[in-house]
Formats: structure tokens, C-alpha cells, sequence
């Protein structure tokens, strides 16, 4: 662990700008990377916020993926509930869930842990708090242990380029109701990618009793150290704008693997791959793609497969919309992760 994770200081200024405190959109100079009047920037700003386009800005957590270096996948049957939900919605390790039915599953779950021991542990947990139907040969699962390590791209942000191309050729005109002018769509751009946003640093010193300069410090000691990342916007969804549908893809690439990869990571449907090691079905890579239609994954798929002849293998989609997801704050995990920190200093 990075010793700037066991300063008291540090762990509570994380716990405000990973939440989004102190991290503000910097209005007035959007207006002038614009050449527009900062109300007409204010009331863009507003719309995209007040229609849930992106979430407030934040500093992201990166060390997360560090912390909890076991990134789990796994199809489960639980329970349809309150009580699960509140569990599914609120527990420290789950990063994302989706309503799903296949076979005997009906949740689609993305978690992260610090080894499969643990993993299992907490699984153990799941059964004995009655979250999980028992069936007569036993209790439902199937899991996919994937490293953080692995990660051959994570760019929540890239899948902006898909929504300038829909909007370009007309396929999409609004987001979420609000429709999009030019102007509108330069702003959630910038945003997206941390142009525009700043630190209020004056407010985390009043926060934490302590000197802005020390504030400033201490964040770029963390940023230099890869514990936070730049203060950007992002969707709801994390790596999925509004409306469209996430697709989890399982690949087997059967030649040339580093060529598939290089264009894989280049595209802008695809914010998040990880290499893989699977028994059955022999896949290798684990996509997690975005588009605006079902009807253009599989276009998007058949010429990736006319593109490298004989590469690809095996392919099996899932396909996530809006309205299988679970309500859970992308941040939320990593806010547990630096609250855990801050309590197990505090006991010391």
C-alpha cells in the first residue's frame, strides 16, 4: 500500500474530491475556450447536469483497481427483494449489476476483491445472509476471475466519439430529452475528457482546517502517485453514455492477437478490455462495448470479423440495456475502499 494511503489527511481530503466536494465546473473558462457568454455556458452546464447526462465532477479513483486487484464477473440467481436490492445497491465490493436472465441466472454482477479467497469469503456471506435461492444441487453461479492487472484499456470518456458520429450523420438529434446543439455537445466533450473543471481549493481548506497550499500538495502528490486521476465528468453509467446499450463481449482472438488489439483499443465503442484466460469456449479477451442500437453491434461485429479473416473465433454476447441496470454510484466502491483506510488509521 502506498504510504500516502496511511495519512490521516490525505484519506479525508480523498473521501471529499473522490465525491465530487470541491471539484467544480469552471465556467468562465469554458466560456473563453468557447468564445460564448458564461450564462449561455451556465444554462448548457445546467441542462446537462439537471438531465442526468453526467454526473457532478470528480477526482477518479484509480488506485481502486490496485486496492482490489480481483475483478469478478459472474452470473448469479438472487433473490427479488428490498433487501437484496439494498445489498446489491450498497455493498462495498459491487461496482456494477444488471437484471439478466439466462438459464438459471437473473443478475449480472461486476465486483471487485482483493484475491479469490476473499472473494469467495464474501460470497459465503451472500448465501448465509439468505440473498441467494437454494436450489436442490446447490447454489447458482458462474464466475469469471479476471486481474485488474490485465487491463489492456479502461477510457470511460472515448465513448463521446460515438455519440458525435450518431448525432453527425442524424441517427440521434437528443440525450435523455435534451436535445443537442453544437455548443451543448463542445461543453459535455470537454467535461468528459477534464477540460473545464478546477479544484476549489479554498473550500477543501475551510473543510479541513488546513493551508490551501497544503491542499494543493497533497493532491499532486496523490495524482503523481496514480491514487487520483484528473477531475472529469462522466456518464451515470460510467462507461456508458445515456440510452445506449452496454454489450459484454467474451473473444476468442485465434491469430495475430496484437494487431486485433491495437484496433480493438483504438475504437471508440469499446472503453474497457481485458485480457482473459477461460477453459470453456477458449476465449481470451473480455470486451465491454457501447452502442446506440442492438442493430449496430452486429454490423460493428460482422465487420470486425470481415476486417481480420480467420482471427477471430468465438464470440459471446451479452447485451445490458438502460433499464437492467442497477442504481449504484460509480464511485461508490472507491469511496468504501478510502473510508475503510480512514477507519482502520483511526483505530490505530
Amino acid at each position: 500500500m502506498s504510504k500516502l494511503l496511511q495519512d490521516e489527511l490525505n484519506l479525508r481530503l480523498l473521501n471529499l474530491i473522490v465525491a465530487g466536494e470541491g471539484v467544480e465546473i469552471n465556467i468562465s473558462k469554458l466560456s473563453k475556450s468557447l468564445n460564448k457568454h458564461r450564462n449561455t455556458i451556465k444554462d448548457r452546464v445546467d441542462n446537462l447536469l439537471d438531465h442526468k447526462i453526467v454526473f457532478r465532477p470528480h477526482y477518479p479513483f484509480p488506485w481502486l483497481f490496485k486496492e482490489l486487484p480481483l475483478m469478478v464477473i459472474s452470473k448469479t440467481n438472487f433473490l427479488r427483494d428490498e433487501k437484496t436490492k439494498k445489498f446489491i445497491e450498497f455493498n462495498d465490493h459491487i461496482y456494477a449489476a444488471f437484471f439478466f436472465k439466462e438459464e438459471d441466472y437473473n443478475t449480472l454482477m461486476i465486483s471487485f476483491h482483493k484475491n479469490v479467497c476473499m472473494h469467495q469469503e464474501w460470497r459465503e456471506q451472500v448465501i448465509k445472509n439468505e440473498l441467494i435461492p437454494k436450489r436442490d444441487e446447490g447454489y447458482s453461479s458462474e464466475v469469471l476471475h479476471l486481474g485488474t492487472g490485465c487491463f489492456v484499456k479502461f477510457n470511460p470518456s472515448i465513448t463521446i466519439k460515438v455519440i458525435e458520429e450518431n448525432i453527425s450523420n442524424k441517427k440521434q438529434k437528443s440525450i435523455l430529452g435534451l436535445e443537442i446543439d453544437d455548443l451543448s455537445f463542445q461543453i459535455l466533450k470537454k467535461i468528459l475528457r477534464g477540460d473545464g473543471i478546477r479544484t476549489n481549493e479554498n473550500y477543501l481548506s475551510k473543510k479541513l482546517n488546513v493551508h490551501r497550499r497544503t491542499i494543493e500538495r497533497r493532491i499532486k502528490e496523490l495524482r503523481r502517485a496514480g491514487i487520483i486521476g484528473n477531475p472529469v465528468c462522466r456518464f451515470p453509467r460510467l462507461i456508458v453514455p445515456p440510452e445506449y446499450i452496454l454489450v459484454k463481449t467474451l473473444v476468442q482472438i485465434k491469430k495475430q492477437q496484437d494487431i486485433v488489439l491495437k484496433a480493438l483499443k483504438s475504437d471508440p465503442h469499446i472503453p474497457w478490455i481485458i485480457k482473459a484466460v477461460t477453459g470453456k469456449g477458449g476465449y481470451n479477451i473480455v470486451l465491454f462495448s457501447t452502442f446506440f442500437k442492438i442493430e449496430d453491434h452486429l454490423e460493428w461485429q460482422e465487420l470486425l470479423d470481415q476486417r481480420f479473416p480467420g482471427c477471430i473465433g468465438a464470440m459471446k454476447d451479452t447485451y445490458l440495456s438502460p433499464s437492467m441496470t442497477f442504481s449504484i454510484d460509480p464511485e461508490y466502491v472507491s469511496l468504501c475502499i478510502i473510508n475503510n483506510l480512514l477507519k482502520q488509521l483511526q483505530k490505530t
